[in-house]
């Protein structure tokens, strides 16, 4: 996404999501709906940010 890691620790971890959501709705291919990402991406995502994968 282009953060340096300074920049994510600076991040509070609704604005890495919010940041990863609007990346991921960039780079989509255009047979994506929304290109946003699932509830089920999302509790991943989270999972893994909480354990600090």
């Amino acid at each position: 996404m282009g953060f340096s890691p300074q920049q994510v620790r600076a991040m509070s971890m609704w604005q890495f999501i919010a940041a990863v959501e609007g990346w991921v709705r960039f780079h989509a291919p255009p047979s994506d709906k929304d290109g946003a990402l699932s509830e089920a991406d999302k509790q991943m995502l989270f999972e893994q940010i909480k354990s600090g994968a």
